[in-house]
């Protein structure tokens, strides 16, 4: 039996719009480009669904030891393997509130296939059409050259001079890597020339710094990302909004956007405007790992994974640095353990955190939920609202340290 359902983009979105006024907070789950780029895209033209797209299989997001359904409604899963996708559902199944679980393929399933996910409890069972092949093109005669004809232009790279760029990852959601990368910035501000300061939000699903700052979110994102302005000199001109506490800020498109509605042609151009016009660039990045941060990264001056002392964050912090050690092996890693009170000796947990980690934990961040909380509900940084926190202090100092004339920070080891 085949499923071949024309219209799946619109059941999905009457599946997750049933007609309430809030947003559907949908959760795509993929592992294939072209099951992401039709649900992204059909996500990023619905103002009344608002979500995020994670790249794997049910089984390995369902089992994450990070990975919350709190607040989500649906979850869109693409088909894996059988066994690990029925595994995953009957763990799901043992929540006490469960999403609206729909799965979609592309190959041909067989009606017992379907029946067994229809009884562990997805409601649908949707088929996507297959991606169609390019039909082969014959190439068209070469035409005579002139001997004086000059190679096609290539693509020009991104200037190895310019600002110095920083990329803030998490090593899980809800690490505080947004809140981090706005206080670095505000606290890097206020030592640099004026106007030098940029603060970027690239989570373009879940980007919050336009809430922290009390900031709209980017319209002009929005048409970047569809193609309808170049990220250049002009862009930076209409896009970036200075903020009182000194910095210019990218806030995230104003629309649900998917990952790869950014493309690595336009991280270039962005990446070479940002360079030219700053001294300082902090660029807050999604959870998920894409194609165009590796434009990013080979611009960086240094990447900041922020962590914290559980398990499963000490656990992806290392495949990160792993990961990203792979194609950039000169570039510095600094690990920041958030929500920590710096140790003055450290105990055998932090000091077994720091062998898997594989480096020393030099920068720590104490909670202080108070501030923290107040700062958010008013829009302002921490560091300029609730000077004499504990967080500000440390954020403060990290960032004299991170951002030192040398341009490197501290060494890790």
């Amino acid at each position: 039996m085949t499923l071949a359902h024309n219209d799946i983009e619109r059941q999905v979105a009457e599946a997750v719009s049933p007609g309430t006024p809030r947003q559907s907070q949908v959760t795509v789950i993929a592992l294939s480009d072209h099951v992401t780029n039709t649900l992204g895209t059909e996500m990023l033209s619905d103002r009344s669904v608002a979500g995020r797209i994670l790249r794997g299989t049910l089984g390995d997001i369902a089992h994450d030891g990070t990975f919350g359904l709190e607040g989500i409604d649906v979850i869109v899963f693409e088909m894996a393997d059988l066994h690990g996708d029925l595994d995953a559902l009957a763990a799901l199944s043992q929540r006490d509130t469960a999403p609206h679980l729909i799965a979609v393929t592309t190959a041909t399933l067989p009606a017992q296939t379907r029946q067994a996910y229809l009884d562990a409890g997805v409601q649908e069972v949707l088929g996507l059409k297959a991606p169609q092949p390019q039909p082969a093109v014959q190439p068209a005669p070469a035409a005579p050259q002139s001997p004086k004809a000059s190679p096609a232009p290539r693509q020009k790279p991104v200037s190895s001079t310019g600002g110095d760029v920083t990329i803030m990852l998490r090593a899980r959601g809800g690490a505080g890597a947004s809140t981090l990368a706005v206080n670095l910035a505000v606290a890097t501000a206020k030592t640099a020339r004026q106007g030098k300061t940029a603060l970027i939000d690239l989570d373009l699903q879940n980007g919050a710094i336009a809430l922290m700052l009390d900031l709209p979110d980017s319209a002009q994102a929005t048409d970047m990302l569809k193609g309808n302005v170049a990220p250049d000199a002009a862009f930076l001109d209409e896009a970036m909004q200075a903020h009182p506490s000194g910095i210019d800020v990218l806030t995230a498109p104003d629309v649900f956007a998917p990952l790869t509605a950014m493309r690595s042609a336009m991280m270039v151009e962005l990446i070479a405007a940002l360079k030219a016009r700053y001294d300082h660039i902090i660029i807050d990045m999604p959870q998920a790992l894409v194609e165009w941060m590796s434009i990013a990264m080979e611009q960086a001056s240094r990447v900041v994974i922020v962590s914290d002392m559980s398990l499963p964050s000490i656990k992806r912090t290392r495949r990160l640095i792993d990961l990203i050690a792979e194609e950039h092996m000169t570039l510095p890693i600094k690990v920041v353990m958030n929500f920590e009170k710096k140790p003055v000796f450290s105990s055998q947990a932090q000091k077994e955190a720091a062998r898997l980690i594989g480096r020393p934990l030099l920068y720590w961040i104490p909670a202080d939920p108070r501030a923290a909380r107040r700062a958010m509900d008013l829009g302002k940084p921490l560091v300029t609202q609730s000077r004499r926190s504990p967080a500000s202090r440390a954020i403060t100092g990290m960032a004299a340290t991170l951002f030192s004339k040398s341009g490197k920070g501290s060494t890790d080891v």
